[in-house]
């Protein structure tokens, strides 16, 4: 029976979902698109997932698009317009969405796959993963929004570099570009993201998705405040509000619910 390309599987308030295409080093295609957004979005809608961790089976995170299958495939205009629109749906999904999610890159995270880890809101590496934007290299052109994404990440100057050059960095050097949270040896890299989650999974839920949203989003300093004001005060008339003071109070660890 064949696996399903993305795998779930939640433990306490973490969901993982898994890129689960190992023998084509998890090269997306349609119906991992498909699926993976479909897993993002009932993670997003669960009240009891508080994070997100993509991951990818085997020796890779996401080798980018299943170039395999574009090559054996003559596509109609409409035919290619839904693929890049279903790409840029799980991108939308995984920015908007109020839930923390954080991208465990090991292996090649190439085109596609660098995409879908730069969208995430933390992006933890192996030191000796490989990330690129090798598109014009093959008369393509890059998706996710990162053409918006990795000026804001790494400066004008670094996102030329790897849009237009298609440099390829390690996760260490990722980490020195503040392109990554984080770089770790890569035998260390499930005990770092499952303490992130971990720390993530803390949070009061609704201000969590409130300052992740704003954090997104660019703001002028007066836009900054008014959004961050009606942020404070619908917060404060939450329960995880009253509960977060109480524990404060009663100098114990609050326990939150999401409402």
């Amino acid at each position: 029976m064949t696996e399903p390309p993305v795998l779930a599987d939640q433990r306490d308030h973490i969901l993982t979902l898994t890129l689960n295409r190992p023998q084509r080093l998890n090269a997306v295609d349609e119906d991992l698109y498909r699926r993976l957004d479909i897993q993002l979005c009932g993670g997003a809608e669960d009240p009891t997932v508080r994070v997100i961790v993509l991951r990818g089976a085997g020796r890779a995170f996401c080798a980018g698009a299943d170039l395999k299958s574009h090559a054996g495939a003559e596509r109609t205009l409409a035919e290619r317009q839904a693929y890049a629109e279903l790409a840029a749906d799980v991108i939308r999904t995984i920015t908007t969405i109020g839930t923390p999610v954080v991208a465990a890159v090991h292996g090649y995270a190439i085109g596609a796959g660098a995409e879908l880890a730069v969208s995430a809101d933390f992006l933890i590496a192996a030191d000796d993963a490989v990330l690129s934007f090798p598109e014009l290299s093959l008369g393509t052109y890059v998706g996710g929004g990162v053409t918006v994404q990795l000026p804001r990440l790494v400066g004008l100057a670094r996102a030329r570099e790897l849009l237009l050059l298609g440099r390829l960095l390690t996760g260490a050097e990722a980490a020195d570009w503040q392109l990554a949270h984080r770089a770790v040896p890569p035998g260390e890299l499930d005990a770092a993201v499952v303490h992130l989650a971990d720390r993530l999974a803390t949070a009061a839920p609704v201000p969590a998705g409130l300052m992740k949203a704003q954090l997104r989003d660019p703001h002028s300093l007066d836009e900054a405040l008014r959004a961050e004001v009606a942020a404070l005060v619908h917060c404060m008339g939450t329960a995880d509000w009253a509960e977060g003071v109480a524990a404060y109070s009663d100098r114990r660890t609050p326990v939150f619910e999401g409402r």
